[in-house]
């Protein structure tokens, strides 16, 4: 994934919690790890993050090996990826000593297919196993949507559909804005940030810019896995395994996929 993409997903992914936390004794162990690891359909790349969330930032991030296990192969997350990419959408902000670990995939990650984690930390091996979502759909509009021209606000009404593997449901929207120095490219902040997963319509709305050339929306719907690790409700102690489990480490693993995007263009763009 490129990392204008991992951006958006870093921001959306941390954005649903705030705090790592886990049971009573992983919480007075330094040694414990936390582990991030969200699969994009589609990808050739896996990104893996892992903290140590009770320890300072000047302190020397975790030592962790790690292997994805697809159908018929194996790949070791072994680079040390910059953080500043996103690293698959872990919480990459969170103040923690840390690290990155990818891998290039020997084919694109599948939808509804089933993916194993092995791999060891501080306090010994750890496990994971995550199933990839069917992706999302958006119904309408089937086509190129053209906006009649500058406005205060661009909203899309849109109808959509989300299988029952889809816990969180996001509207991603990258726009194209022209200027005198060129082009630039970025995410936007859209409203509602989450979609209801059992829903059928919504309109998607940002603040428009001015020199907007192009837009494409897409839906991001991640697994339920993830979606139990944010569910901050106060009623998981200890913190509920998401995906992974082992000794003095806790966090998530899942799967995501997009819907195909719809193009948004200014109808005095030609």
């Amino acid at each position: 994934m490129r990392a204008r993409g991992l951006f958006l997903l870093t921001a959306m992914l941390a954005a649903g919690g705030c705090d790592y936390i886990a049971s009573p004794d992983d919480l007075l162990d330094p040694d414990a790890i936390s582990i991030a690891m969200i699969l994009v359909a589609g990808e050739r790349q896996a990104h893996l993050l892992a903290g140590h969330p009770h320890r300072t930032v000047l302190e020397p991030p975790p030592t962790v090996t790690a292997t994805l296990v697809g159908p018929g192969w194996r790949a070791a997350l072994t680079h040390d990826a910059d953080l500043d990419d996103g690293c698959g959408g872990g919480p990459t902000d969170w103040p923690m000593p840390k690290v990155c670990l990818n891998a290039e995939l020997p084919e694109p990650i599948r939808n509804e297919a089933t993916y194993r984690l092995e791999g060891v930390g501080p306090k010994g091996s750890f496990t994971g196993e995550a199933v990839v979502p069917a992706a999302p759909t958006i119904q309408a509009p089937v086509d190129t949507v053209w906006l009649p021209g500058p406005q205060d606000a661009i909203r899309i009404p849109i109808r959509y559909h989300a299988s029952a593997q889809v816990g969180t449901l996001r509207p991603e929207v990258l726009q194209t804005v022209g200027g005198s120095t060129g082009t630039r490219s970025e995410w936007v902040n859209v409203i509602p940030r989450n979609l209801d997963v059992s829903g059928r319509e919504e309109t998607i709305k940002w603040s428009y810019e001015r020199n907007l050339q192009r837009a494409s929306l897409h839906l991001l719907g991640i697994g339920q896995l993830y979606t139990l690790y944010w569910k901050l409700d106060g009623t998981h102690i200890p913190w509920p395994k998401a995906g992974v489990s082992g000794n003095g480490v806790y966090g998530y693993f899942d799967g995501s996929a997009k819907s195909r995007p719809i193009e948004i263009r200014l109808k005095d763009e030609g």
